[in-house]
């Protein structure tokens, strides 16, 4: 693996200057130039056009660019992870939506490290395409997401369907609402779709957000309804900021695992799954 080839690939894509590059790495230009040329001919590509105006990538090298931070980044990974594995018996690297950062996921790294004391864990929340995208290069080992998107080399599976409620600061019937402080949930494609359904005249308010944790904080600041998650309606009610919107409709938004194929037959990602499977079926943070 020629990684003073991506290094300096990297670096001359931000650059654009052979010149420059070769300033920022401490090495000579025709050292950059010779790195370059290397790794065109290993690929078989050329990656940027020379000329006057400085290095420009071609479309083969802005396309080359994805594939060349992901080398990188696994590289940096598999270090980190091999450094690791000195210490403890084996790594486990587990995400979230970020919707579920502040009661799945610590229930989660909790119980895996009581469960595998000799694991060392690394844990963070994400978006859906981050985490499939991580998952096909062996960034990630298991992710929960709101989004699939299926491909071969993955497998997801179903883990529960996670309840969003309608709050609000002034009402206790739908009927109450005030549509002009109504902030609309647009969390997911899923969501918006079962709230266009289910009420289709809270369609269009002045506002709407792409994150619970936002309409919570709108809420909190400025008062007004809006569909959050239904472990948040406690902290809602405790602050005084919003309470339950009685005969309104539930929204259950369905929540996926994922795993690549060739990481099913892990133990340390067989046992953390059988836990999270475990704390889903428990009801505290939706339907099973």
């Amino acid at each position: 693996m020629n990684l003073d080839g991506i290094e300096t690939f990297l670096d001359l894509i931000e650059s654009r200057s052979f010149h420059l590059t070769a300033e920022r790495l401490g090495i000579t230009q025709s050292t950059v130039s010779s790195r370059i040329k290397t790794l065109e001919a290993t690929l078989g590509s050329t990656l940027f056009a020379r000329g006057r105006a400085g290095a420009s990538p071609t479309a083969a090298g802005r396309r080359f660019e994805e594939h060349a931070r992901s080398i990188k980044a696994s590289w940096g990974l598999a270090r980190q992870e091999l450094g690791a594995l000195d210490r403890h018996e084996g790594s486990l690297r587990i995400a979230s939506t970020v919707s579920l950062s502040e009661n799945l996921l610590p229930d989660w790294m909790d119980r895996i490290m009581h469960d595998m004391p000799r694991v060392a864990l690394h844990a963070e929340a994400d978006y859906s395409p981050q985490m499939i995208n991580d998952i096909l290069f062996g960034n990630l080992d298991i992710g929960v997401m709101y989004a699939p998107r299926f491909l071969p080399e993955i497998q997801f599976e179903l883990l529960m369907k996670q309840r969003f409620v309608l709050v609000s600061s002034t009402a206790r019937k739908l009927k109450d609402v005030d549509l002009p402080t109504y902030v609309r949930a647009g969390y997911t494609p899923s969501l918006e779709k079962s709230h266009s359904e289910l009420l289709p005249d809270f369609s269009r308010p002045r506002l709407s957000v792409g994150l619970d944790l936002l309409a919570i904080s709108h809420l909190k600041r400025n008062g007004g309804s809006a569909f959050v998650p239904e472990h948040a309606v406690a902290g809602l009610r405790t602050g005084g900021a919003a309470n339950i919107v009685s005969d309104a409709p539930t929204i259950e938004q369905p929540v996926y695992f994922a795993i690549h194929i060739k990481r099913r037959s892990s133990v340390v990602v067989r046992k953390a799954v059988t836990t999270l499977k475990e704390l889903a079926a428990s009801g505290l943070y939706g339907s099973g």
